[in-house]
C-alpha cells in the first residue's frame, strides 16, 4: 500500500481543484465564505480580512456575527491560512502580527529546551520548549497528556528524540542547501521559525471551541519574524524527512518574494493558475532538494523508510505520462511531487547548478518555471533533454545496461523501479518489470497500424511492439507524425528504443531485459529496425515538444498526432536481365496427347477424360499428372461414353514412357477420390504438387455446394495431402492450410528446388468472372505443413491472410510461374474477357511480382459458337507449363477443354463426344 503523502508546500491530499471565477473561489473556503466575499466586495480591507480571518480558524467567537463561520471548517484550514498569511503582505503591520507574532522576548535557560520564563504564543497556542539550530527556532511541546512530543530521551537536556531528530534534520538539509549555492535570510537576530505539533487551533477560553485538525504540514509565506514558517503536526513519525522537504520551500520562498505570493495565490483562487503554475515545480525541486539532503549525509538516516519518502509519487507523475510536464493537480496533488525526476535528470544532464539557476531566473527576470528551466540549460537543447527524460523514464523498470547515455545515475533508480510496482497502471508487460503506462502491441509479421496518442506539452507516451515467437524475422518501420486536417501541428520528438536484441544470449526474456540502442528518424521521417524477431521489443517513445508556461494552458492543450507501424519481411529483389520472351509457331497436338488419347480408348476402369493438369516429375524418369474430375472407363464401342460411367473428383495418371496408369482410391469395382469427399456436399478438387525426396505434397481445394446454375459451388477450405511415393493410393496425412481469406491456393506451386532463394512459392487467385487477380504466398523449405505462411503485400511478407495483395491482373484459376533463363516465366489464360482463349506469357526477376513483357503465345481454337466444337457449351481453361517436360527453348503447355452441358444424358457433350473433357498439348519454341 502506497505511503501516505506528508510533505507539502501548503497542505497535502486537498481537492485537486483549480478555481476561475469569483463565484466559485470562496466556495473552496466553505463556512469562511462570508469574510472572502465581503473582501472580494470590498466591504473589507485586506487588514480587517485577516485579523478575522485568523479569528474564524482559532476564536471563531469573537469573529462579527455578519462575517461569522457559518459551520465547523473543513480540512481547508491550513488552506486558508495560507492563503491569509500570503495576502498579509498587502497588509499594514500591526495586521501581519496575528500571522506574525514579534519573536521570542526571552531565551530563558537555553541548555535545556523546556526551561524558559513563560511560553510563546503562536495563533492562541503556547509553546513551551524551543531549539535553536542553524538560523531556526524549532518550538514544540512534550506530551504531557495534553499533545505534544513523546519526551522519549534522547540526550542528557531530555529532549525528545523525535525533536532532535528534527533539529538534525533542518541542521543537514540547512547546509545542505546552503552548499548548493542556494540562499535564504541569515540574520541572527531574526532567525526563521518551526512549529511542531500545530494539530488544531483551540479558542484560550473555550478549550471546547478549536478548529478541526490539520493533519499536514505546510509554509505561512509570512509568518514569525515576518519570514515563511514552517507549521508541522504532532506525528514525530515523520520528523526527518519532512523538515528537509520544508525546509526547501523556506529557501524558495527567497526567489518568490511574499508580494508575488500574495498576488498569485490570490489569483490562483479568484482568475487565473499563477499559482499552480509555480506550485508543482516547488513541490518538484522540494523532493529533489530531500533527495540531496540524503546523499550529502548519508550516514545520518536515523529512519530509512523517510529516506526513501521522497520517491513515493514516481508511479503518480509516471502512471500518465502523456500529461503536461507542467501539470498541476491542486494543492496536495500528488503528481507534482513525482515530477521530482524532471529537476533531477536535468541536473545530472546540465550541472549541479541547473535547479539554484531555475531559482534565480525565477527571482530576477519574475519568470515562470518553465521560462526559467528553458534559460538555465547553458546551451543544451530542451527539445533533445525533454525526449532524453522520456527515454530515461522508460528505463527505469531495467538495469542500466546499454545505452547509458539515456539513462538515469542516481543510485536510487531500484527504489523508483518498487514505487512503479505499486501503480496498476504501470504493472508488468512484454519486456518484464513495471514501466511509466504504455500501449503494448503484439507486432506480428504483417502487423500495420495506423494510430493516434494524445500528447500535452511536455508529455510522452510509450508504445512497444514485441515480435512474436516463431515469426520470420521482418522489418518493424515505423513511419510519423501527422495530425487531422484542422489540428495545430505540435513539436514531436520521437524515436524506437529497442530491448532484447536476437541472437544475443538466451531467447527467453529476462526479468530486467537489456536495452539495445536507440534509433532516431531518418531525414524521410522513419526508423527500420531491421531483423526484428523474438525476443526483441521496440518501444516508440514520443514527446510533445511544445511547453506552455501555464499549468492550466498546459493541461487543457490536447494534440493528437498520429503515426503508422508496419512490421513486414523485406523483399529481397533480384537483378535480371529482364526481356520479353520471344515465342515461335506452336505445335499442336504435342507428345503426350496421343497417349492420353489411346489410353482413354482402351482403359477398362481408368482415366478415361479429367481437367486441371498439373504434373511433376518421379525417380526413373516417370511423370505424375494429377487432375480433379477424373471420368472412369470403359468407353462404348463406338468412343462414346455411357452415362453410368463413374466420376471422381480427383486422381492421378502414374506415366512411365507411353504406358500411364491410373491411381485412385477405393477399389477397382468401387472406385473412389484419392482425397475423399468428407459429406455429400463437399469435395475436394485438385491443385498444383511438387515431389521432394520419397514425398509428394499436393494442394487440394475444399469446395460445398452452392447457388445454382452451371456453376453451383464456392470454395471452403485449403489442404496439403503429403503422399509417399511408394504408396501414392492414399495421403499419409492431409494437414489444414490457411484458408480465411477464401483464396484456392495451389493455383500454381513453384518448389524451393526452382525458386532460388530456399522458399517453396504458393500461388492463388482472386476469383471473379473477369479479371482474375493473381495472389502469393511462400513457405520456407519444401514441407507445406511446417513453418509459417508469408503473404505477398506492396510492403513486404505477411504472415497474415488476409493480407494477401492482389498483383497480375487478367489471369486464370490455374496458371504455371516456372525459372528461365534467369528470369520467371508466367504462363496464363487472358480473363479480362469471359471464357478468352488467349494464352499470354510474361516475365519477373521476381517469382512474386513484377511480371510484365506481357506476349501472346496461343489463342485455344475450342470454347464457343464459333470455336472447332461449334459449341456455346464448350469451355477451355487453365493452361500450364510443364517443366519437366520443357526447356529453356521449348515449352511443354497444357490446357484443359470442357463443356458447361452437366447432363448425363446420351446426347451431352460429356458422353456423346468424351475427347471433349480432355486436355489439350501444344509445344512452343522460346528463345
Amino acid at each position: 500500500m502506497k505511503r501516505a503523502v506528508l510533505a507539502g508546500l501548503l497542505i497535502l491530499l486537498l481537492p485537486a481543484v483549480v478555481l476561475s471565477r469569483p463565484a466559485q473561489a470562496t466556495s473552496l473556503f466553505g463556512p469562511n465564505e462570508r469574510i472572502v466575499s465581503a473582501y472580494q466586495a470590498g466591504e473589507l480591507s485586506v487588514d480587517d480580512m485577516i485579523r478575522y480571518g485568523v479569528a474564524s480558524v482559532t476564536a471563531p467567537e469573537t469573529v462579527p456575527a455578519r462575517l461569522r463561520p457559518t459551520g465547523p471548517l473543513s480540512t481547508n484550514a491550513e488552506t486558508y491560512l495560507t492563503y491569509l498569511s500570503a495576502m498579509s503582505a498587502k497588509a499594514s503591520g500591526a495586521a501581519k502580527q496575528v500571522l506574525s507574532p514579534p519573536g521570542l522576548r526571552s531565551t530563558g535557560n537555553s541548555f535545556f529546551d523546556c526551561a524558559h520564563d513563560e511560553p510563546y504564543r503562536f495563533l492562541r497556542k503556547d509553546y513551551h520548549c524551543w531549539a535553536n539550530v542553524d538560523n531556526f527556532v524549532i518550538f514544540y511541546n512534550l506530551d504531557t497528556g495534553g499533545g505534544g512530543v513523546p519526551p522519549t530521551p534522547a540526550e542528557p537536556s531530555g529532549r525528545p528524540t523525535a525533536i532532535q531528530n528534527a533539529v538534525d534534520a533542518v541542521s543537514i538539509a540547512a547546509r545542505t542547501y546552503r552548499s548548493m549555492g542556494f540562499e535564504i535570510s541569515d540574520n541572527p537576530a531574526v532567525p526563521h521559525a518551526i512549529f511542531f505539533g500545530t494539530d488544531q487551533f483551540c479558542d484560550p477560553v473555550l478549550d471546547n471551541l478549536c478548529s478541526p485538525k490539520l493533519r499536514n504540514p505546510f509554509v505561512l509565506p509570512i509568518g514569525y519574524n515576518f519570514l515563511p514558517t514552517i507549521l508541522m503536526p504532532s506525528n514525530p513519525v515523520y520528523y526527518d524527512y519532512l523538515p528537509r522537504h520544508e525546509l526547501f520551500h523556506v529557501f524558495q520562498y527567497s526567489y518568490w518574494k511574499a508580494g508575488k505570493v500574495a498576488q498569485d495565490f490570490f489569483r490562483q483562487f479568484i482568475d487565473t493558475d499563477a499559482f499552480g503554475s509555480m506550485n508543482w515545480w516547488m513541490e518538484a525541486t522540494a523532493e529533489w532538494a530531500a533527495h540531496q539532503t540524503y546523499l550529502h549525509a548519508p550516514s545520518h538516516v536515523p529512519y530509512p523508510s523517510q529516506r526513501d519518502m521522497y520517491a513515493d509519487h514516481v508511479d503518480d507523475f509516471l502512471a500518465k505520462p502523456m500529461l503536461a510536464l507542467n501539470g498541476w493537480d491542486g494543492l496536495g496533488g500528488p503528481r507534482q511531487y513525482g515530477a521530482f525526476l524532471l529537476p533531477l535528470y536535468l541536473t545530472e544532464q546540465v550541472g549541479p547548478d541547473f535547479v539554484r539557476s531555475t531559482w534565480e531566473q525565477i527571482r530576477s527576470a519574475g519568470s515562470s518555471p518553465i521560462t526559467a528551466i528553458q534559460a538555465s540549460l547553458g546551451g543544451r537543447d530542451l527539445r533533445v533533454l525533454l525526449h532524453g527524460f522520456a527515454i530515461a523514464n522508460y528505463r527505469l523498470a531495467a538495469p542500466q545496461y546499454g545505452a547509458a547515455e539515456n539513462g538515469y545515475r542516481d543510485p536510487d533508480v531500484a527504489l523508483w523501479r518498487s514505487e512503479l510496482e505499486q501503480e496498476q497502471a504501470t504493472e508488468g508487460d512484454s519486456l518484464g518489470g513495471a514501466r511509466p503506462m504504455r500501449s503494448s502491441n503484439a507486432a506480428f509479421v504483417g502487423y500495420n497500424e495506423v494510430a493516434s496518442g494524445a500528447l500535452l506539452p511536455g508529455g510522452s507516451s510509450y508504445t512497444d511492439f514485441t515480435a512474436q515467437q516463431g515469426a520470420a524475422p521482418a522489418t518493424l518501420t515505423i513511419k510519423g507524425f501527422n495530425v487531422a486536417p484542422g489540428q495545430p501541428v505540435p513539436r514531436v520528438a520521437w524515436s524506437v528504443l529497442v530491448w532484447a536484441q536476437a541472437g544475443k544470449g538466451s531467447d527467453t526474456l529476462s526479468a530486467y531485459p537489456t536495452a539495445e540502442y536507440v534509433r532516431s528518424p531518418d531525414s524521410t521521417g522513419t526508423v527500420e529496425i531491421e531483423n526484428f524477431r523474438y525476443p526483441m521489443v521496440a518501444t516508440l517513445v514520443k514527446t510533445r515538444l511544445d511547453l506552455r508556461t501555464s499549468s492550466a494552458a498546459a493541461s487543457n492543450d490536447w494534440t493528437n498526432p498520429f503515426w503508422s507501424v508496419g512490421n513486414y519481411v523485406p523483399f529481397q529483389r533480384r537483378s535480371c536481365a529482364l526481356r520479353p520472351p520471344v515465342l515461335g509457331p506452336p505445335q499442336l497436338d504435342a507428345y503426350p496427347v496421343g497417349t492420353f488419347n489411346a489410353y482413354a480408348a482402351s482403359t477398362p476402369d481408368g482415366w478415361t477424360g479429367g481437367d486441371s493438369t498439373f504434373s511433376m516429375p518421379l525417380p526413373g524418369g516417370r511423370t505424375l499428372w494429377l487432375f480433379s474430375d477424373t471420368f472412369l472407363g470403359p468407353l462404348n464401342a463406338n468412343g462414346t461414353r455411357p452415362t453410368t460411367a463413374r466420376i471422381i473428383n480427383n486422381s492421378f495418371v502414374l506415366q512411365d514412357g507411353d504406358k500411364l496408369t491410373t491411381v485412385h482410391g477405393g477399389t477397382a469395382s468401387d472406385p473412389r477420390a484419392l482425397l475423399p469427399p468428407p459429406d455429400g456436399t463437399h469435395w475436394y478438387w485438385s491443385g498444383d504438387g511438387f515431389v521432394t525426396g520419397d514425398r509428394l505434397q499436393v494442394m487440394f481445394n475444399k469446395y460445398r455446394l452452392e447457388g445454382t446454375g452451371p456453376m453451383p459451388f464456392a470454395f471452403d477450405q485449403n489442404v496439403v495431402a503429403t503422399f509417399s511415393l511408394s504408396d501414392l493410393t492414399k495421403p499419409k496425412s492431409v494437414t489444414p492450410l490457411p484458408s480465411r481469406a477464401g483464396v484456392a491456393w495451389g493455383s500454381a506451386i513453384l518448389p524451393a528446388s526452382r525458386s532460388g532463394d530456399g522458399y517453396t512459392y504458393v500461388y492463388g487467385v482472386s476469383d471473379a468472372p473477369i479479371n482474375k487477380k493473381m495472389k502469393v504466398a511462400r513457405v520456407r523449405g519444401d514441407d507445406l505443413r511446417v513453418g509459417r505462411w508469408q503473404f505477398y503485400t506492396p510492403w513486404g511478407w505477411s504472415e497474415v491472410e488476409e493480407h494477401a495483395a492482389e498483383t497480375l491482373s487478367g489471369i486464370a484459376n490455374e496458371y504455371s510461374v516456372t525459372p528461365w533463363r534467369g528470369q520467371f516465366l508466367m504462363v496464363s489464360q487472358d480473363s479480362t474477357e469471359a471464357f478468352n482463349g488467349l494464352i499470354n506469357a510474361f516475365t519477373s526477376c521476381d517469382p512474386f511480382d513484377g511480371f510484365t513483357n506481357r506476349t501472346p503465345v496461343y489463342r485455344m481454337p475450342e470454347p464457343g459458337p464459333f470455336g472447332s466444337y461449334l459449341d456455346g457449351d464448350v469451355i477451355s481453361y487453365n493452361p500450364h507449363v510443364h517443366f519437366e517436360q520443357s526447356t529453356d527453348a521449348s515449352l511443354l503447355i497444357s490446357y484443359n477443354v470442357n463443356s458447361m452441358d452437366n447432363r448425363a444424358q446420351p446426347d451431352a457433350d460429356h458422353y456423346r463426344d468424351p475427347s471433349i473433357y480432355r486436355p489439350r498439348f501444344i509445344r512452343v519454341a522460346i528463345s
